[in-house]
């Protein structure tokens, strides 16, 4: 059963979203904060219209699939940014999609949004290419799927001869790593001052330019 790789649109955003939530949900707690679960159909609609609005609006991002050309199902899905010259990134997300407006999920929220979002400001500099998303379903796993998402982009990164990085998760740090990808950070946020809300962890990694 093969797969193939191609650019995704929005009338894949459907099957996107439901990989990303079977990828991601319950045990990985950074995503909920970004994506807020459970997958009931009202969460993932309201994931999918966001990820409709950057798609729509954001002429750096390249969305990403992964099909089996026998069903025809997708069975994973990233989002590489490709940034030719150093973007203007905001000062600060605002997070408006986790919690009440005023509530302590709300505050929890933006905090872990506010140190995620800095160390891009203060790290990701010059042109460069980011891989933002990068999720596979569980039942298809160990198939290359990752593999050709992640290569898309160091191959963008190479043409360029530009630096990447990636935040990626645990448990993808062997498939990151096989690629080039460093780890400069084994990013543990907020376990002290919200020891309810449970550990979020991730690994910040840089992938250095290469010439040709």
């Amino acid at each position: 059963m093969p797969l193939q790789l191609s650019i995704a649109d929005p009338s894949d955003l459907d099957a996107l979203t439901a990989c990303q939530f079977a990828a991601f949900y319950p045990h990985e707690a950074f995503h909920d904060v970004v994506w807020p679960g459970p997958p009931t159909p009202e969460n993932l609609a309201k994931c999918k219209a966001r990820q409709q609005a950057w798609m729509k609006a954001d002429g750096h991002s390249t969305y990403l699939k992964i099909t089996d050309a026998d069903t025809g199902a997708i069975v994973a899905g990233g989002k590489w940014c490709i940034y030719e010259e150093e973007p203007e990134r905001p000062e600060r997300m605002v997070v408006d999609w986790y919690g009440e407006e005023g509530s302590a999920e709300r505050a929890f929220g933006q905090e872990v949004l506010d140190e995620f979002h800095r160390r891009r400001v203060e790290r990701m500099k010059g042109p460069h290419c980011l891989l933002d998303l990068c999720f596979c379903s569980p039942t298809h796993q160990h198939r290359g799927a990752g593999t050709q998402l992640v290569q898309w982009g160091t191959r963008k990164a190479d043409d360029m001869g530009v630096q990447a990085f990636v935040e990626g998760t645990l448990t993808a740090r062997r498939l990151y790593e096989e690629n080039g990808f460093i780890v400069t950070e084994d990013v543990k946020l907020k376990e002290d001052t919200w020891a309810e809300k449970g550990r979020i962890e991730y690994l910040f990694m840089h992938r250095p330019a290469r010439t040709k």
